[in-house]
């Protein structure tokens, strides 16, 4: 065992994707014999001068107010595992930040913006993995009736502007009709009770409406609610090809899922996903980088904004170019022994993306931190 334990404050029963990463750091971080309390509920009670054992605590959340005098009193280093999807972070996270010990973040493109941001502490790379023993491309599809042989693209995203549904839904109905042999399935939650998947197909519905579309289109199926394991794998080979024009990710967890599926990916060529996603085992999207606000304005959004973290000034993220994204799904449905070959690179270049990577980068982090707090 190390000589120092870790208390993880994280989400680390929540299957979202933050959930998932949680509870897999925490694992990863067991099997390389750290002992890891994965919820600090207990009484604030003093760390005991005697104890050899160096106690770290690691926040694994989006920055807010935090009692450093406290912690200070339990803990021998303090570490911020978080993430981040525009070109800067929120002004008011900076002092919050540059309180801990250290932050730890999963890409490249989280740490240029908080670099860029003002960001002092020592910044970590300590990526997300993906579990290739369970996502897989022999794992059962996810059956489907009346299927007749279609291609089929698959999205699966949070319903918010970011991740940008209405570019994905706007470039498939203007380039595929009724006449082709396509599907497009969609995975996707709400972020209140109200945003059922009524309410998601409603908010569909009426953007189609909006946009004077009237010949009839390729069909979309919208999937909402939770699923079992086993479906959310069965969405992933069920797919030839997996299709997000986001605007921003710290990571990209569906990407790497993906890939490990043997299913390749359509997705916008900037972000903490870009660690992964090349050429080869990619259809890359061009884009422009503009401020949040912008398309937030522009009367195309259909989905949760979660303005209040994505419109300060100076804040960047990418407009993917329609145009483009309809040429590469044309390009991937005209062409499936392409996006086979893809599949195969991206199953193999995620192999090397294990989560006991991502813990020894981590376990790296907390040990540096250490040693700068002698």
């Amino acid at each position: 065992m190390t000589p120092y334990q870790v208390v993880w404050k994280g989400p680390v029963h929540r299957l979202s994707g933050l959930g998932i990463a949680s509870n897999s750091y925490v694992h990863a971080l067991r099997r390389l014999g750290v002992k890891v309390q994965a919820d600090d509920s207990g009484p604030a009670a003093p760390r005991s001068g005697s104890s050899p054992m160096k106690r770290v605590l690691i926040c694994h959340q989006l920055p807010h107010k935090f009692n450093f005098r406290q912690a200070r009193k339990r803990y021998d280093a303090i570490l911020l595992n978080t993430v981040w999807e525009t070109s800067r972070i929120p002004r008011r996270w900076l002092p919050l930040i540059n309180q801990f010990d250290a932050v730890c973040v999963p890409s490249a493109q989280n740490e240029r913006a908080l670099r860029s941001s003002g960001v002092k502490i020592p910044i970590f790379r300590v990526p997300h993995g993906v579990d290739t023993a369970q996502f897989k491309p022999d794992n059962p599809k996810l059956p489907l009736r009346n299927m007749g042989g279609r291609f089929v693209f698959i999205s699966v995203f949070g319903f918010q502007h970011r991740k940008n549904p209405e570019t994905l839904l706007r470039a498939y109905w203007e380039e595929f009709s009724a006449a082709d042999s396509v599907l497009l399935i969609i995975k996707t939650n709400g972020y209140a009770p109200y945003e059922t998947q009524a309410w998601i197909r409603q908010k569909i519905r009426q953007y189609k409406e909006r946009l004077g579309i009237r010949k009839p289109t390729a069909p979309v199926l919208v999937l909402s609610g939770q699923l079992t394991p086993s479906q959310l794998k069965g969405i992933y080979t069920r797919g030839q090809a997996f299709v997000l024009p986001t605007r921003g990710e710290g990571v990209g967890l569906p990407f790497l899922e993906s890939l490990a599926s043997g299913t390749p990916v359509i997705a916008t060529g900037w972000g903490g996903h870009m660690d992964f996603l090349n050429g080869k085992n990619a259809f890359l999207i061009p884009y422009r980088l503009k401020p949040p606000a912008v398309s937030m304005d522009s009367g195309h959004s259909i989905s949760r904004t979660f303005r209040h973290l994505f419109v300060e000034e100076g804040q960047l993220w990418a407009e993917p170019d329609r145009p483009a994204l309809r040429r590469l799904m044309r390009t991937a449905y005209r062409n499936p022994l392409l996006c086979k070959k893809k599949g195969r690179q991206g199953r193999q270049d995620v192999r090397k993306l294990s989560w006991n990577r991502a813990g020894i980068s981590l376990k790296t982090a907390i040990e540096k931190a250490l040693r700068s707090k002698r």
